[in-house]
């Protein structure tokens, strides 16, 4: 089951939700899958660096790069709904120097700012 969630995940242009996950899946398999299951294995994903949430969507995308555990920054596109994975390590430091300025701990720091990304804006 994992396998194939990870497989519908990867195979997404765009951030997916766990309904369309478990579509995927279910048309797949020819059984339904229930989303909660796909959210928990989301989830494991999402902690084993295999996956990133994208907050705003409420969606996932798979990790390009796995082995990279730096602060995510997500350029999210009103139009198309792509989302593009930044890292800069300068401006999540930061973030995280401010949190804790403040007296709060930050464990994760969700940076998203929404626009029009430059191939809908041509």
């Amino acid at each position: 089951m994992r396998a194939a969630i990870f497989d519908a995940l990867a195979a997404e242009e765009t951030p997916a939700s766990a309904y369309d996950i478990a579509d995927t899946v279910s048309k797949a398999r020819g059984k339904r899958v229930a989303p909660n299951s796909v959210y928990r294995i989301l989830d494991l994903f999402v902690s084993n660096n295999i996956a990133m949430r994208v907050e705003s969507a409420n969606a996932y995308i798979a990790n390009v790069h796995p082995g990279c555990h730096h602060d995510c920054i997500f350029l999210v596109c009103r139009n198309c709904k792509q989302a593009t994975h930044v890292d800069d390590d300068k401006v999540t430091d930061k973030v995280r120097a401010v949190a804790r300025s403040e007296g709060f701990q930050p464990e994760r720091p969700v940076i998203e700012i929404l626009g029009t990304c430059a191939k809908c804006a041509a």
